[in-house]
Protein backbone atom coordinates (compact mmCIF):
# COMPACT_ATOMS: atom_id res chain seq x y z
CA UNK A 1 0.00 0.00 0.00
CA UNK A 2 2.81 2.42 0.88
CA UNK A 3 4.64 1.59 -2.35
CA UNK A 4 1.50 2.33 -4.35
CA UNK A 5 1.15 5.74 -2.67
CA UNK A 6 4.81 6.53 -3.34
CA UNK A 7 4.40 5.62 -7.00
CA UNK A 8 1.35 7.87 -7.29
CA UNK A 9 3.23 10.73 -5.63
CA UNK A 10 6.25 10.19 -7.88
CA UNK A 11 4.02 10.20 -10.97
CA UNK A 12 2.35 13.43 -9.83
CA UNK A 13 5.71 15.11 -9.21
CA UNK A 14 6.98 13.97 -12.61
CA UNK A 15 3.82 15.33 -14.24
CA UNK A 16 4.20 18.72 -12.59
CA UNK A 17 7.89 18.85 -13.51
CA UNK A 18 7.09 17.97 -17.13
CA UNK A 19 4.41 20.67 -17.23
CA UNK A 20 6.84 23.28 -15.89
CA UNK A 21 9.49 22.31 -18.43
CA UNK A 22 6.95 22.50 -21.27
CA UNK A 23 5.82 25.96 -20.15
CA UNK A 24 9.42 27.13 -19.86
CA UNK A 25 10.19 25.83 -23.33
CA UNK A 26 7.11 27.52 -24.74
CA UNK A 27 8.05 30.85 -23.14
CA UNK A 28 11.65 30.58 -24.31
CA UNK A 29 10.49 29.81 -27.87
CA UNK A 30 8.16 32.83 -27.80
CA UNK A 31 10.92 35.14 -26.56
CA UNK A 32 13.38 33.76 -29.12
CA UNK A 33 10.96 34.22 -32.02
CA UNK A 34 10.20 37.78 -30.89
CA UNK A 35 13.89 38.60 -30.63
CA UNK A 36 14.69 37.17 -34.05
CA UNK A 37 11.71 38.58 -35.99
CA UNK A 38 12.75 40.56 -39.02
CA UNK A 39 12.04 44.26 -38.72
CA UNK A 40 10.13 45.51 -41.76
Amino acid sequence: MIVKKLLIIAAAVAGVFSYWKAQESKARKSIWSTATDKVV
